[in-house]
């Protein structure tokens, strides 16, 4: 099976704004210290939520075949959707 560009189109622009709420996560952590603030849930919620939809479960179950990448991608590619999936099951 070969990747779909609009696929990978998708999960770049997803990666993209995970790794902004994860930024944003992280400065909330170190400004909150040791407390869990409403912030930290609200974003980890974020995350969870845009990590979990559907959309982005059937894009990346498309990019996978038998948990690995597939063909068609370039390395960069192919980082992008494992760390989508490692993504996906940590949520």
């Amino acid at each position: 099976m070969l990747a779909l560009a609009s696929d990978v189109e998708n999960l770049t622009m997803v990666m993209e704004e995970i790794q902004k709420l994860e930024s944003m996560l992280e400065e909330e952590k170190e400004r909150a210290g040791s407390t869990v603030s409403g912030k930290q849930l609200e974003i980890s919620s974020k995350i969870k939520k845009i990590m979990t939809s559907t959309d982005v479960m059937e894009c990346l179950n498309r990019l996978e075949v038998e948990g690995e990448p597939v063909w068609g991608l370039s390395v960069s590619e192919r980082d992008l959707v494992a760390y989508a999936r490692q993504m996906v099951n940590k949520c």
